[in-house]
């Protein structure tokens, strides 16, 4: 993937420093702004994309999602557009906050985490989650490699394969969402090309099998080296939805609540698992050593 070269400006304003990531379809760049001098980051379309509709609608429905969330631990955007460079391609791209720190997936290449530090790294996923959810998002990709810690505390990063849902009422009960169109009074998402229907279900999934990798170093899934198995996996195709959930493994000094979150949010049907707001709730209690203590609740 050929990168933007140093010096490069974006509208006279942003100036390339250098790739600090590539993706699919796009390439992350560091980069200063010489109009309010600060670094940023900024994420954009692959030349080789510039003329795949789907590519290009992506990175605005990225940034207007992202816009949406407006969560301290998901980097925040400051603009996107498309940017005329000087041989005449026209690339869009997102102007967001530049994150420093290491990926999850980094630092759990040297081991697994004490379970003190991966329950608020949970508790901080799981936050947004509940969020995005509430209003109406799924992240479809939500993985070590996703999640940043950096000195200013979590971020979730990568939204490309986000999609969106609305609540819809049933007989009776509780609100069920099914993709569709954005919700009213909010900026039309472009649409995405999804090969499963998304639901919140899925990315509490994803939370568990996260949160069973910081505690054991290791994939629920013996025989896959990496979980999922390549960028943008969809856990929600019918081979995880009947893989049956791994017991999480016996992780000396590992609190049962733990353990117990861990095994709920990787329940093989989707029904019976919890949903983002309770598991941040449950996983914000363990990590807050003041907090009063509350009888034990099963989660489902």
């Amino acid at each position: 993937m050929t990168s933007l070269p140093l010096g490069t400006a974006i509208l006279g304003r942003y100036v390339i420093l250098g790739a600090i990531g590539h993706g699919g379809v796009s390439t992350v760049y560091e980069a200063i702004d010489v109009v309010m001098p600060r670094r940023l980051a900024i994420k954009a379309l692959a030349a080789a994309h510039a003329a795949d509709p789907w590519a290009r609608d992506g990175v605005r429905r990225e940034a207007l999602i992202i816009d949406r969330l407006r969560h301290p631990s998901v980097p925040r955007v400051y603009g996107y557009g498309d940017a005329p460079l000087p041989d005449g391609t026209v690339l869009p791209y997102v102007v967001m906050e530049l994150l420093a720190g290491v990926s999850l997936a980094t630092r759990l290449a040297q081991g697994p985490l004490p379970w003190t530090e991966a329950v608020p790294v949970a508790a901080a996923v799981a936050d947004v989650l509940a969020v995005a959810h509430r209003r109406g998002l799924v992240h479809r990709d939500l993985s070590a490699g996703n999640v940043m810690l950096t000195p200013d505390g979590i971020k979730i990063v990568d939204f490309g394969l986000a999609t969106t849902v609305e609540r819809k009422r049933t007989l009776p009960g509780k609100p069920r969402l099914t993709r569709t169109t954005v919700p009213r009074r909010q900026p039309i998402l472009p649409a995405h090309r999804v090969t499963t229907t998304a639901q919140p279900a899925d990315d509490v999934y994803a939370l568990g099998v996260l949160l069973y990798q910081m505690v054991t170093g290791q994939s629920p899934y013996p025989n896959m080296a990496q979980w999922p198995a390549a960028p943008g996996a969809d856990f929600a195709t019918p081979h995880f939805r009947c893989v049956a959930p791994t017991p999480v493994l016996a992780v000396p000094g590992l609190p049962r609540d733990v353990a117990e979150i861990c095994r709920a949010c990787m329940a093989k049907r989707p029904t019976d698992r919890p949903s983002g707001r309770d598991v941040a709730l449950a996983l914000w209690a363990l990590a807050t050593p003041a907090s009063p203590a509350t009888p034990h609740q099963t989660l489902r």
